[in-house]
């Protein structure tokens, strides 16, 4: 897996002393976030598959600590987390 530029550069612009570079690093790095969630979704559920040669979901599912159903969510590229709601009022 890649990085995107802006994640893998981040390290070293965190250490500038100049606020302005800092703050366009961050805000890189913010834009990327997205292709970064989907570059690592996509890493684990080859992972997860790769776990899945010769054993069953039950048995991947307890390796992993996960409900085997989650564990083929996973293989599958579905996404299990909850969205939060914004709070109106």
């Amino acid at each position: 897996m890649t990085l995107p530029e802006p994640i893998a550069h981040l390290p070293d612009a965190l250490t500038s002393t100049d606020p302005v570079t800092r703050a366009k690093a961050l805000s890189a790095a913010l834009d990327a976030v997205p292709t970064l969630q989907r570059s690592i979704a996509a890493a684990r559920a080859d992972a997860v598959n790769e776990l899945k040669q010769g054993r069953t979901w039950d048995q991947v599912g307890e390796l992993l600590g996960l409900h085997p159903a989650r564990a083929s969510q996973i293989a599958r590229g579905i996404s299990g987390g909850a969205k939060k709601k914004t709070p109106t009022g």
